[in-house]
């Protein structure tokens, strides 16, 4: 969706005094975004070029002005003490820019609805003073004092008002020019000077956060995906064949880091866990961070005999320098001895122990291959492995 006659001001400039935090709510964050950056991508989804006005606070300044660089933002202004002061410091500053409409959104409701904004932005074609999205009182409603209810207060012509609030932008920075007073929000201002404002309906997620509370309410949704992260799928193979000059009873082998007796050992540079191997370059192909032997070649001694366990911990550290999260791993080992579902348990364990997950996010299976082949001679075992991780979304 694209206007050029339509701005949108952010209002961030809040304290947030009511709730106990040491950081201003809009600061707060979740997946690792702030409830402003929230805000920011969220608007981006329906609008992908309209200038954006941060307006903050002498104390968020230089982290929202590093936010207003990343996302290609105007810079962003200092409000004021009142709410109203801060819109006009944000209407001054596009005054550049010059738009027909502004679109003016509290920070503190960071769920933004799409079909709201669809129904906003219709009337920017159209000569209007300000269009604000309402909801319908379902709950009754009384006056109180002291803890005491009073009265009670009839709810057909009541409605509850949100943002964002599509205005005028000349009418409403000459308004603002023209009163002193101080006002809740901008359908205030209008309705002040006998401007009609237009009602749609809003959203029932929009809630303001407020008090302690608003967030635990808002905490599921402002924590799901909202494109934040997407779901990428590594594969991992590898196949290492059997030492049959060194057959005796005392040998064994090493699968998804567990002993496994058997007659002959498994060639490699370093302990030859094919499960642990293939595990390894699954995670390493979801970031793009190359294989085993890029980081780990069999050229370099150090890794001679080294235990697998070390190549898996690597990737597993890369991972959470990325804060991937591991959704499944699915592995299949295919050999015709040792019978794999005699250890896949104890396999599952080990491996959810070296990647601090749930071993219950882990499968492995046991196949032949029918004598069949390189396997099916018993000359050696292969591993093929799919892990499905969550990462960020690069792409926003």
């Amino acid at each position: 969706m694209s206007n050029i006659n339509l701005a949108l001001i952010i209002l961030a400039g809040g304290i947030g005094r009511r709730i106990n935090k040491k950081i201003t709510k809009q600061m707060m964050r979740f997946n690792d975004l702030t409830i402003l950056e929230i805000n920011i991508i969220n608007f981006r989804k329906d609008f992908k070029d309209i200038p954006i006005q941060i307006v903050t606070n002498d104390k968020d300044f230089l982290e929202v002005s590093k936010i207003c660089n990343r996302f290609n933002l105007l810079s962003p202004v200092i409000g004021g003490n009142e709410r109203y002061k801060s819109t006009y410091n944000a209407l001054q500053s596009i005054k550049h820019i010059d738009p027909k409409y502004v679109l003016i959104h509290d920070a503190a409701r960071p769920i933004i609805s799409s079909e709201v904004i669809k129904k906003l932005v219709k009337y920017s074609k159209q000569d209007i003073f300000c269009v604000a999205p309402v909801l319908k009182i379902s709950d009754s409603i009384r006056k109180i004092s002291k803890n005491i209810i009073r009265r009670i207060v009839p709810r057909d012509d009541k409605v509850l008002v949100q943002t964002p609030q599509l205005c005028n932008y000349k009418i409403l920075k000459k308004t603002i020019e023209n009163n002193n007073e101080k006002f809740e929000d901008e359908t205030a201002l209008f309705l002040h000077n006998s401007m009609p404002v237009i009602t749609i309906e809003g959203d029932p997620l929009a809630l303001k956060i407020t008090y302690e509370k608003d967030l635990n309410l808002l905490e599921p949704h402002l924590t799901k995906n909202y494109n934040n992260y997407i779901t990428k799928i590594g594969n991992g193979f590898d196949i290492h064949r059997f030492d049959n000059s060194k057959k005796s009873d005392n040998n064994f082998i090493l699968l998804g880091g567990i002993k496994i007796k058997a007659s002959m050992p498994l060639i490699g540079h370093s302990d030859a866990d094919v499960l642990l191997h293939a595990i390894t370059d699954s995670i390493l192909g979801v970031m793009n961070k190359g294989d085993i032997g890029s980081i780990f070649p069999p050229t370099n001694e150090k890794w001679k005999n080294a235990d697998s366990s070390i190549f898996l911990t690597h990737a597993s550290k890369l991972l959470q320098n990325e804060k991937g999260i591991i959704n499944n791993i699915d592995a299949v080992i295919v050999c015709q001895k040792p019978k794999i579902l005699d250890y896949s348990k104890q396999m599952k364990k080990n491996i959810a122990k070296i990647l601090n997950i749930n071993e219950q996010k882990i499968s492995i299976k046991g196949k032949t291959s029918e004598s069949i082949g390189f396997v099916g001679r018993q000359e050696g075992i292969a591993a093929m492995v799919s892990t499905a991780i969550q990462v960020k979304n690069t792409d926003l």
